[in-house]
């Protein structure tokens, strides 16, 4: 028997239901295998007694009486071949395999590039390559600039650097970074700090 598989069917529950209502368990069991039998060769199966007898897991004889009832309740039939087959599964079949060259077809054209889906995909490259571009960015370190450079961050003598918090203003190590930097009164000025902070942890101590 020639195969032509095919891997699903579309099934309507309702037209089954519908369909199994004159049907006992037997019948029911023997009317869904044949019909998955022949689906799954794309086309109508051989009538083979004893073939079917293994497909459906019973006699000869039990396998001759199920398909008189299904044949006398014209759930399957016999073609002009002498094979079994199902007028809905034929028309399915033939449906599948429309759709089937159709999109066979679809693939093989070539696809038109309009105006506007090429500027969708021009847009969405542009957008790609400025991420990429804006996360490969490393900012520029600003420039170092020292406290001893007379022309940048030292107010004339007798005015008041205003680009400078006033030193009441900072906090301790602020201060001490400022001292170790030169600005305030320099040595004194640390030196009376870090004896500050060590009094003040004795006195928190004792």
């Amino acid at each position: 028997m020639s195969r032509r598989t095919m891997p699903y069917h579309r099934r309507y529950h309702g037209d089954a239901l519908q369909g199994y209502t004159k049907l006992d368990l037997e019948q029911r069991g023997a009317y869904t295998t044949i019909l998955d039998l022949i689906y799954d060769a794309g086309g109508p199966i051989d009538n083979n007694e004893r073939w079917l007898s293994g497909q459906l897991n019973c006699s000869l004889r039990k396998v001759r009486a199920l398909l008189s009832d299904l044949l006398t309740m014209r759930k399957i039939f016999i073609n002009s071949q002498g094979q079994i087959s199902n007028h809905r599964c034929e028309t399915e079949i033939e449906n599948a395999l429309k759709i089937s060259r159709k999109r066979a077809e679809s693939a093989m054209k070539p696809r038109r590039d309009d105006g506007d889906n090429a500027r969708f995909r021009n847009k969405i490259s542009d957008g790609e390559e400025q991420m990429q571009r804006n996360s490969s960015v490393i900012p520029e370190p600003e420039p170092y600039i020292s406290n001893s450079s007379p022309s940048v961050g030292v107010a004339p003598e007798g005015e008041i650097d205003f680009s400078r918090p006033p030193l009441s203003s900072l906090t301790t190590s602020d201060r001490l970074i400022r001292a170790l930097n030169g600005d305030g009164k320099g040595r004194q000025e640390m030196m009376s700090l870090i004896a500050s902070n060590r009094l003040r942890r004795v006195r928190g101590l004792g």
